[in-house]
């Protein structure tokens, strides 16, 4: 979400862009976790001084950084009559929507090659053309560990809340589940791509949350003990389309990006 202080007049965060890269923490398009449910104090260098002290006294803490869900807009499916205001209503939305992937992508990749732990390999960059198919890579592998149940894999493919939802999945089903991927639908694309600022740690203390449209050819079946099919056909490709939540701590750094979750549609 955007914060109070952005306005699309400012000439701070439009005219200047050497600004935002000079100033980041007067850019709002970056999403500022709240810190009031860890009941910090609301000055901002306070808050940094108790965040500090709790990443020395509690490493972990880093770890069990969850902010959610930066942003979960997607388009609607369907315009409304173009004499209608919901039709210019969602317009504006959507022009705010590509305004804000744009910057949120230009701060990341800025912060990610000025981390010193990242600009001496390129290679672990992100690229807007590359990561799709990356991102479709894990997200197909997910779907066939978790019908394996192989949850040692799992681990480093989601983020630990859906790995805690998808172990609790595996232990309580008795049967054998297929999933095959059958191809695209259409191309993956991008809906939302957001940036925020995580803890302060010595890696760097950014987190990106990148939503893509999925609409991929998939076909599943759930199989009771006694080996009969009670869900689904393996036989059957059916199209599904999910909004999918990728997600990147900086500072888990060998974790690389994971999947955190799906988003309904508008």
């Amino acid at each position: 979400m955007l914060g109070s202080r952005f306005n699309l007049l400012c000439p701070n965060t439009i005219s200047n862009i050497r600004y935002i890269f000079r100033y980041p923490n007067t850019f709002s398009p970056i999403t500022k976790i709240s810190l009031v449910q860890r009941n910090y104090a609301t000055n901002a260098e306070t808050n940094l001084e108790l965040l500090r002290d709790e990443i020395e006294r509690n490493p972990k803490y880093v770890a069990e950084f969850d902010p959610g869900i930066l942003d979960p807009y997607t388009k609607p499916s369907q315009m409304p009559s173009i004499f209608s205001k919901e039709y210019y209503r969602i317009l504006s939305k959507n022009a705010r929507n590509s305004w804000k992937n744009f910057i949120s992508a230009i701060h990341f990749c800025y912060h990610e090659r000025k981390s010193s732990e990242y600009k001496d390999n390129p290679a672990e960059y992100w690229s807007p053309k590359q990561f799709k198919s990356k991102a479709l890579d894990i997200y197909i592998e997910m779907n066939e560990q978790f019908a394996l149940k192989n949850l040692k894999e799992l681990k480093s493919l989601v983020d630990d809340q859906m790995f805690n939802k998808m172990k609790f999945e595996i232990k309580n089903r008795e049967g054998k589940f297929i999933w095959k991927y059958h191809g695209l639908v259409e191309k993956p694309k991008y809906t939302n791509i957001r940036c925020a600022l995580g803890p302060i740690g010595p890696i760097g203390n950014y987190l990106a949350q990148v939503t893509l449209k999925l609409h991929t050819k998939q076909s599943i079946g759930l199989y009771n003990k006694s080996g009969k099919l009670i869900a689904g056909d393996p036989k059957k490709i059916k199209n599904v389309l999910q909004y999918v939540v990728f997600q990147r701590k900086m500072w888990e750094r060998q974790k690389g990006w994971t999947i955190y979750g799906y988003v309904q549609q508008g």
